[in-house]
């Protein structure tokens, strides 16, 4: 994984986004909460990856923690629901993951739309 391109990076995410969507479309709730945090997660490292913390793993709550304070406090470049989302994307990934209880559909549905403008957002930054 070391050394890609953010856009390469970047290529992953949407793959994750798209997985989101198809499984919502078939009624697979729980895959598309744990696609759609992989796409913000994905979406996330690229971010991190054009402004020069690229590392080869990420632990999830490195990845969360480094995003909101280098990205969203730091710098302003990304607004403050960005982090949010990334964190209530893995808590929802979780549930969906380790939970019996599937998550709302409502939100699955909200949070693959958050994936698609924190990629676009996020695309756009990296295209400068």
């Amino acid at each position: 994984m070391a050394h890609l391109k953010p856009t390469e990076i970047l290529a992953r995410a949407k793959e994750f986004l798209q997985g989101a969507e198809y499984a919502v479309q078939n009624d697979s709730f729980n895959v598309g909460a744990v696609c759609s945090y992989a796409a913000l997660f994905w979406a996330a490292r690229a971010a991190l990856a054009y402004e020069g913390f690229d590392q080869p793993t990420w632990e999830h709550s490195e990845l969360r923690s480094r995003f909101t304070e280098k990205l969203i406090k730091n710098t302003e470049r990304y607004p403050p629901n960005f982090g949010s989302w990334l964190s209530k994307a893995f808590v929802l990934r979780n549930s969906a993951q380790y939970n019996f209880l599937a998550p709302k559909v409502k939100d699955v549905r909200r949070m693959i739309k958050h994936a698609r403008e924190f990629i676009q957002k996020i695309e756009e930054e990296i295209s400068k």
